[in-house]
């Protein structure tokens, strides 16, 4: 399906209900936050994980949402699951860039944990929890975006307009349910 050249109208109509959903979403993920402050007060350092987490996570899935967007509408990639090539890249190099990246933050969260005065078999255990909520994050992130980029493009809508928005406020809840569901699974 081809995609007509960009409008303003365009745009504006599709990006607006998305924007305003993005919102919603968002406070849904400070909520979340929120409903954990007891645990969050007996290790603060939680906190400093949130940005890293949510930021790395959605920079990550909109590089792949833009890449996609871009292959959808030159043709490169057909908006199914399946055996092709460019998506198949594409997740690949996104995994790659993620592990790199969240190997290096868990490590930085191992050396403040210990600066903080943290044990260091704790210290592992953040390092630890850190590092599987970031991956369990990024691949739930990641299915979001190659699956709503494919329906949004299906659907006759931009995914310009759509993906990267809805993917940002979708990686903010991932990111922090991941993150506390490690914690209390690791026991930190």
């Amino acid at each position: 399906m081809k995609m007509t050249a960009y409008s303003l109208r365009r745009i504006l109509w599709e990006s607006y209900p998305v924007l305003i959903l993005c919102a919603v979403m968002s406070l849904g993920a400070g909520l979340i936050l929120q409903s954990q402050l007891e645990s969050i007060k007996t290790l603060p350092l939680i906190l400093v994980m949130v940005p890293p987490i949510n930021g790395i996570n959605n920079n990550v899935c909109s590089i792949l949402g833009a890449r996609l967007t871009s292959a959808l509408h030159i043709g490169t990639i057909e908006p199914k699951f399946g055996k092709q090539v460019a998506l198949r890249r594409n997740i690949q190099a996104t995994w790659l860039m993620s592990l790199g990246v969240f190997v290096f933050t868990s490590v930085v969260f191992f050396a403040l944990a210990l600066v903080s005065g943290i044990n260091p078999v704790q210290s592992v255990a953040i390092m630890v929890a850190f590092f599987l909520a970031s991956m369990a994050a990024i691949g739930a992130t990641m299915f979001c975006t190659v699956w709503l980029a494919f329906v949004s493009f299906s659907r006759g809508l931009d995914p310009d307009n759509v993906v990267i928005p809805i993917i940002t406020s979708i990686g903010d809840i991932v990111g922090v349910t991941c993150l506390i569901i490690a914690m209390k699974i690791i026991g930190v």
